[in-house]
């Protein structure tokens, strides 16, 4: 999937304002972080898209967990999250 261009593009931006517009998401940043290939994994697992995402060989763990916290979040109860190598 190219992150620029896709399409259920639209869709994703409209799924991310809904999840974080309490936080102050707009359209706007909504559409540059669609083109984020770790947004647009976790807002395709949301969806029902996709089943995982594998990722990290290339990104930090905070850059791989804040868009999974942010958009899958964790399972009720569960507080604590935690990466591997």
């Amino acid at each position: 999937i190219d992150p620029k261009n896709h399409d259920k593009k639209q869709t994703y931006i409209d799924l991310l304002v809904k999840l974080r517009q309490a936080k102050g998401m707009t359209p706007e940043k909504a559409a540059v972080l669609v083109e984020d290939p770790l947004y647009l994994a976790c807002l395709m697992i949301k969806n029902g898209d996709a089943d995982g995402e594998i990722a990290g060989a290339q990104n930090t763990t905070g850059d791989v967990l804040r868009p999974a916290l942010q958009i899958i979040k964790t399972s009720p109860g569960v507080s604590v999250v935690s990466g591997a190598f």
